[in-house]
């Protein structure tokens, strides 16, 4: 298997994680979370690429330190993600953040019987887990909802993790203009949110 089903990515962005870094967002989805950003995104016509380009591009983009890989659902492609993961990094350090409906404690309890599950979570550096829940949005930066955890899988981003993660207490929001699409990066607040469907509208009317 040598292909992906995603909405798109972006080449850089300050708003998912550590320093800058490429974006993937996978589609397909098997949660149905109420106030979901994505389920829009999720209903448009996927995008199949061949995952050795797709690692090659991000292999070659200069001034980014890593990825970070959201849905949809990654791990409904875990096998295709590990491969990409592991290609780019025949070529480069590069960090791995994954956004995941799926608990930490369920990816491990699925890790038992999926080799392939259990290959791409050990590839991940920090892993932000649980379904949102709209009633726990509680507007901290870089996750939806209060149940969500960020947790480190490995040291890498150890010694920013305070800075970046604990510290900051603002949501912020980068608008990605296209030629065929405007996106949105990053964990919006509601006016973020409002903003972005504005533009989108005014787009649509042209």
């Amino acid at each position: 298997m040598n292909e992906l089903s995603i909405s798109h990515y972006v080449d850089e962005t300050k708003v998912l994680g550590p320093y800058n870094r490429s974006a993937l967002w996978v589609r397909g989805c098997c949660f149905d979370c109420l106030g979901c950003i994505a389920k829009e995104m999720n209903r448009e016509a996927p995008n199949i690429v061949n995952l050795y380009q797709l690692a090659d591009h991000f292999s070659s983009l200069e001034g980014t330190e890593g990825i970070t890989i959201s849905g949809g659902e990654p791990f409904l492609q875990s096998e295709a993600l590990y491969d990409m993961v592991a290609e780019i990094r025949k070529k480069r350090d590069y960090g791995v953040i994954v956004y995941s409906g799926f608990t930490l404690e369920e990816l491990q309890s699925k890790a038992e019987n999926d080799e392939s599950v259990k290959k791409f979570l050990n590839q991940i550096d920090i892993l932000i887990d649980g379904r949102y829940d709209q009633s726990k949005d509680d507007g901290r930066p870089y996750r939806g909802s209060e149940n969500q955890r960020i947790i480190t899988l490995t040291d890498r981003y150890k010694d920013i993790y305070n800075e970046y993660y604990v510290e900051c207490n603002k949501r912020n929001l980068e608008i990605k203009v296209t030629p065929n699409n405007i996106y949105m990066v990053g964990v919006p607040s509601k006016h973020g949110l409002e903003t972005w469907k504005e533009l989108k509208k005014k787009a649509e009317l042209k």
